[in-house]
């Protein structure tokens, strides 16, 4: 008898154990935020119309997440990625807008990638789609050819936190989920060049935090010129 409660009471510890382990992880504020590295080349302040600006994200479906400093093992993944381009060397925001000009570049994508253009009600163009996953890698490539001058902001994020229904191993439960774009590994991306624009909206609101309001969305601003 004895020993059936010694064998009982261990059991007891294990189950305790686990589920404080379990707990521990799961002690973390708001969503996880898995990190998507990504680059874009060549990495300037200043193009000339017709330059080419190559963009790519390339990393394993094992993916590190920010909050608990681990790495988990997203399969077939949608992590819903967007691009826009801003053209901010106007002031239009004061009207509610932000001005998306993409139509000031071609693009070029590969057949392979699932990414192509989106226009909304307004008129204004993004890129949207899903990354190609194969070989438990994921990929996304395109280049954009400059057409017209301007000061520009280029910002490649994900539309994963307001998508609900995807899970992976060990995910705790209730938890949001989100990705952030690491854009040419933590470099500035030209973030200075927002103090030349003459909209509050990129000359000061999004330098108030710029780390939320632009970095973690892939921001990259430059010039263009003939």
């Amino acid at each position: 008898m004895r020993v059936a409660r010694v064998l009982m009471f261990c059991l007891l510890a294990s189950v305790v154990a686990c589920s404080c382990e379990k707990d521990k992880n799961c002690d973390f504020d708001g969503a996880y935020q898995f990190e998507i590295p990504a680059t874009l080349s060549p990495a300037l302040d200043t193009f000339q119309v017709g330059d080419t600006i190559h963009f790519s994200s390339r990393f394993s479906d094992e993916v590190f997440e920010l909050k608990t400093s681990q790495t988990y093992s997203l399969k077939s993944f949608d992590f819903y990625p967007i691009t826009y381009v801003y053209r901010i060397d106007t002031n239009i925001s004061s009207s509610g807008m932000l001005l998306k000009s993409l139509d000031s570049f071609t693009s070029l994508i590969n057949p392979k990638f699932d990414y192509a253009e989106f226009i909304f009600n307004d008129g204004s163009t993004v890129l949207t789609g899903t990354y190609l996953y194969e070989q438990n890698e994921y990929v996304l490539e395109f280049d954009l050819i400059t057409l017209k001058e301007g000061l520009y902001t280029l910002q490649h994020g994900s539309r994963l936190a307001t998508q609900e229904g995807q899970t992976f191993p060990n995910k705790c439960k209730d938890s949001r989920i989100e990705a952030i774009v690491n854009l040419n590994n933590n470099s500035s991306n030209n973030i200075d060049l927002l103090l030349q624009s003459p909209d509050p909206h990129w000359n000061d609101w999004v330098l108030q935090k710029p780390n939320e309001r632009y970095h973690k969305f892939g921001g990259y601003t430059f010039y263009v010129i003939e």
